[in-house]
């Protein structure tokens, strides 16, 4: 052990020695211990300059945030989405149950068809889709053949566009063989309600 820390011993001071004869060991630390300071230096500039970067850009979003929420046509906004909503509302149908939601939707359409005059008409009532809790919205698909002739044709699709409830056409096709007709799939929508609409 006392071997040990004799070896320890000259080992130290030899290198001491060294350090002290060899000008061009020291320069050559100091060199280093300069360039690792110099380095240390830079990467907290590094550093300081990102982290002031990230709290002006920090700033600056807060700023903006501030602004629009100072503003005053968020509240106008909002009535403009009610009344929106409330528009939207009255062009659905409404029916308290989905057996009215179907008889509703096959009796406008009895109507529409005849007065068109739509030749041989066959109607066809799907079920509705989620038509269950009260306020609901649903949908009621419908599938509209007959006999093709362009007026009668174009006065339905009149009839279809020009309905203040909400009546879209998934898919039209007009077969052109030797007795020409139409096959519509129309989409009713519902919100389920306390009323039925004629």
């Amino acid at each position: 052990m006392n071997e040990l820390r004799l070896a320890s011993r000259h080992q130290w001071l030899r290198l001491v020695q060294q350090w002290q004869d060899q000008r061009r060991l020291r320069f050559a630390c100091w060199l280093i211990m300069a360039l690792l300071g110099a380095h240390g230096v830079a990467l907290c500039s590094d550093w300081r300059q990102s982290q002031r970067l990230g709290y002006q850009s920090a700033e600056t979003n807060l700023g903006k945030m501030k602004a629009l929420a100072s503003q005053s046509y968020w509240l106008d906004r909002a009535v403009q989405a009610e009344d929106l909503l409330a528009k939207l509302n009255a062009q659905l149908w409404q029916a308290p149950n989905a057996s009215l939601a179907r008889a509703d939707v096959q009796a406008w359409l009895d109507v529409q068809v005849k007065q068109a005059g739509i030749p041989e008409p066959r109607i066809n009532v799907l079920p509705p889709l989620e038509f269950s809790a009260e306020g609901q919205d649903a949908r009621i698909e419908v599938q509209l053949r007959g006999g093709f002739e362009p007026s009668s044709y174009g006065r339905l699709l009149q009839a279809l566009e020009s309905t203040s409830q909400w009546v879209s056409i998934d898919a039209a096709e007009v077969s052109n063989g030797v007795t020409p007709a139409i096959n519509l799939q129309l989409a009713f929508h519902f919100r389920s309600g306390t009323q039925s609409l004629p």
